[in-house]
């Protein structure tokens, strides 16, 4: 490896120490560095000479992304735990009917803020991730509006659905659930839970059932925020 890019990774390491990053998050972006200077290696020029940055230049993208990386479950579980328990009207399941915001919110909203989250999940550490997390915050503000416009009772109208489709909203929050325990994810649990809690009524009419599903959701809902709530407030990095 050239002589420079072995200082890159070293002082990659050395400021990632410094800003209080753990250690297995500085392992996976090394690791990603490691890879990426193959490229400039077959080019035989040093990595930053590759990517037309200086050393410091290089460090900033890294901790940005770091940033951005680190926050994208928080507004991802806020958001949608926000919308769906919002905007998502348990009294009108008995009637197969669901809300015009509440369409809007399951059929854009929460797909672009899967399809977001799970991209900057997937992307590199080295390359800016600026126009994703700017996508995810316009989203963010969209999905405020809902809210504002359900303050004012403001629904888009009530449109009669056939009850298999309440019952498909039931089976994303199942697949929620799968995703999250393949990943390991808890925002994506406590998003799943959260849509099962709110769509059970759709797959049986037993009370007992009913609550029993209702009040271990919201339990372990609860203690996922509170864990939440623990490990941002005292790392900016996790």
């Amino acid at each position: 490896m050239r002589i420079n890019n072995n200082v890159l990774l070293e002082n990659v390491n050395d400021y990632l120490q410094h800003i209080g990053v753990v250690p297995k998050q500085i392992d996976k972006v090394q690791h990603s560095l490691k890879k990426d200077m193959e490229k400039s290696d077959e080019k035989d020029i040093d990595y930053a000479e590759y990517r037309h940055k200086s050393h410091a230049e290089i460090l900033q993208i890294i901790e940005r992304n770091l940033v951005i990386i680190n926050y994208n479950p928080i507004i991802f579980y806020t958001l949608n735990f926000l919308l769906f328990a919002y905007l998502f009207d348990k009294k009108l399941v008995q009637f197969s009917a669901l809300t015009g915001l509440y369409i809007f919110y399951f059929v854009f909203i929460l797909s672009i803020s899967i399809v977001i989250y799970l991209t900057i999940k997937k992307r590199s550490y080295l390359y800016p991730n600026r126009k994703l997390m700017i996508t995810n915050i316009s989203i963010f503000s969209v999905g405020l509006l809902l809210c504002i416009l359900k303050i004012f009772n403001i629904t888009l109208g009530i449109f009669v659905v056939p009850i298999t489709v309440i019952q498909f909203i039931f089976i994303i929050g199942i697949f929620l659930l799968v995703l999250s325990a393949f990943l390991r994810k808890l925002e994506l649990t406590a998003t799943g839970l959260l849509v099962i809690q709110k769509s059970i009524s759709a797959i049986t009419p037993n009370e007992t059932v009913f609550m029993i599903v209702t009040f271990g959701s919201w339990l372990i809902i609860l203690l996922i925020t509170l864990y939440f709530v623990v490990q941002y407030s005292t790392s900016k990095y996790i």
